[in-house]
């Protein structure tokens, strides 16, 4: 395998970027947007994309399409926030499936990006932007931060998340940080409809800690609506999710050096 050192990868390598995909034809256009602002950060020379399920590319073409020019390396990257059975299972096997007659193909695996540093910024960039978009005076302190997210069924990956969330928070002066995982539960946000109170805070602000729009998303905006209208004396703030942010770009490409020097030692 080439070491690699500089600003772009040798031309040895490929990369696949793979989504999970959505049945909402608005979260697909998302992530086929984030690929190509990644293609067009000129990092690799050979940026394929394809999703696990409901929509197209598929991953296997997307696999198939990276073994061409000479590569020798292909680095396989989640587009995808939390670990699961996806990127432990599904990923592995579909990619070993494509390429178990190359034993030629050094293959590398990418972790998936809950934790890296650049996408807890960009979850702040969404939090600050949104705070400009009120005209209330309320500050950081009178504020409660939500986040919501689809978390993973390794509860320590969870707990990690949970840490630097609520690091998040407290990093930027909210009164309380409130980090909220709805994992398989179709009836989580409605218990949570039930059961969420302002807490005595003057506004709240609701992330969704996804990448991309799709059925989720939607139903964490229908919440925050649902909030607003239960507490009309609360402002209910509710931020996009973290789509083709500049600084997950910049996130896939810190996954890509890692998952490479991983490799190396």
């Amino acid at each position: 395998m080439d070491i690699f050192t500089g600003d772009r990868l040798p031309s040895s390598y490929a990369i696949c970027l793979i989504g999970h995909g959505s049945r909402d034809p608005e979260g697909a256009r998302q992530f086929l947007t984030l690929s190509q602002k990644f293609r067009e950060r000129n990092f690799c020379q050979i940026v394929e994309s394809g999703f696990l399920e409901f929509a197209n590319p598929d991953i296997t073409n997307a696999l198939s399409a990276c073994h061409r020019n000479g590569v020798k390396n292909i680095i396989i990257l989640p587009g995808i926030l939390f670990s699961g059975e996806h990127t432990r299972r599904d990923v592995p096997h579909t990619v070993n499936e494509v390429f178990r007659n190359r034993p030629e193909i050094n293959l590398i695996f990418a972790k998936p990006l809950a934790t890296q540093p650049k996408v807890i910024e960009a979850c702040q960039k969404r939090i600050e932007e949104e705070e400009k978009s009120s005209t209330e005076p309320f500050s950081r302190s009178e504020t409660l931060l939500m986040t919501i997210g689809h978390g993973s069924q390794d509860s320590g990956f969870n707990s990690e998340v949970e840490k630097i969330l609520s690091q998040l928070g407290e990093k930027m002066g909210f009164g309380k940080t409130l980090p909220c995982f709805a994992g398989t539960s179709q009836h989580y946000l409605e218990d949570m409809q039930e059961k969420f109170t302002p807490q005595g805070f003057r506004r709240v602000i609701l992330l969704p800690f996804f990448l991309f729009t799709g059925v989720w998303v939607k139903r964490v905006h229908a919440l925050s609506d649902t909030f607003q209208s239960k507490y009309p004396d609360t402002e209910i703030l509710k931020t996009p999710c973290l789509s083709h942010h500049a600084l997950i770009i910049d996130a896939l490409i810190q996954r890509v050096r890692e998952s490479i020097s991983n490799k190396l030692t």
